[in-house]
């Protein structure tokens, strides 16, 4: 596990790019070459996440789904963990992607899709207390910089996994 900007080693629970390769890691997709090269970085490479101490890995995220904010990696499932610990009863589905800006590089942004209660909630209090509860539990480079959004859906996948891409557009034109 490196760091994905300085190639540096890794500790362990620190997360960075995983560099694995066996014979049943997938080279490509079958006939699909642009989501092949998307997939993967200039090295093939294509997963971030840590170990332990005990030499386990774990995967938290597809490194293209990760933010580059002040110069540093966000790992949206980490911001997504932390607003469903502090805010379950609140929130049936968030995603959080990058939106552009100008000084941060990309700001994390949540997009939240409420439950019943969550919907009978002050919505600007409530966004106020998920980014709050960002601010208390994560390093600066991982705030909400780019809002909390509150949607009615958020856009799927033919494999109904979260269309990343397309939220992160949808977001911006709000």
């Amino acid at each position: 596990v490196v760091d994905v900007v300085t190639g540096q080693k890794l500790g362990p629970y620190e997360t960075g790019e995983i560099r694995y390769r066996n014979i049943s890691t997938i080279k490509t997709y079958y006939k699909r070459p642009k989501e092949s090269a998307e997939l993967y970085d200039k090295e093939g490479w294509c997963d971030a996440g840590y170990y332990d101490e005990d030499g386990r890995f774990y995967i938290v995220e597809r490194l293209k789904q990760m933010i580059k904010c002040m110069d540093n990696q966000v790992v949206p499932a980490e911001l997504e963990e932390l607003l469903l610990r502090e805010h379950g009863r609140d929130i049936a589905e968030v995603s959080v992607v990058g939106l552009p800006h100008n000084e941060l590089g990309e700001a994390p942004a949540a997009a939240v899709v409420l439950t019943e209660q969550g919907r009978r909630r002050d919505g600007q209090q409530l966004a106020e207390s998920m980014k709050g509860a960002v601010e208390r539990n994560l390093a600066v480079h991982k705030h909400l910089y780019g809002g909390v959004f509150f949607v009615e859906s958020l856009p799927k996948t033919e494999t109904s996994k979260v269309n990343r891409p397309a939220l992160a557009r949808s977001l911006i034109r709000a």
